[in-house]
């Protein structure tokens, strides 16, 4: 498990998501010494429930990489929101930073997808879709 900075500081109506995330990644990816690769992150504001759940499963899918060489990620918000988080570790197995069932009953609430991919030796693959 790599490390996660001590502070986090979510999405807020001030920071918005766009911001938080490209400060917590910034932090990890000095921290952890992995380079991480982003794609994409999106422009305009996100409804603050999204955001805040977009944030906890990146947050979690970060806090989860080991073992990595890298992580790219991406966050688009248009008509849906979209999260990708990848990682070319040994995968996920027994790990669990927080419950993700808790992350999976909160997209669900929001009537979006939250899944895990990850095998064996082929790194681990956290997506998060939801309406907007």
């Amino acid at each position: 498990m790599t490390v996660v900075p001590d502070v986090i500081i979510g999405p807020s109506p001030v920071t918005g998501l766009r911001e938080s995330v490209k400060a917590f990644v910034a932090d990890w990816g000095r921290q952890a010494r992995i380079p991480v690769e982003v794609w994409a992150l999106p422009e305009g504001a996100v409804p603050q429930e999204a955001a805040l759940l977009a944030f906890a499963v990146l947050v979690d899918a970060f806090s989860a990489v080991e073992q990595a060489t890298y992580v790219s990620m991406a966050l688009t918000a248009g008509v849906t929101l979209r999260l990708t988080v990848c990682d070319d570790g040994p995968g996920l197995g027994s790990h669990e930073v927080i419950d993700r069932r808790e992350l999976q009953a909160r997209a669900a609430a929001l009537r979006g997808r939250y899944d895990i991919a990850s095998s064996a030796g082929n790194g681990t693959t956290v997506t998060l879709e939801l309406p907007l």
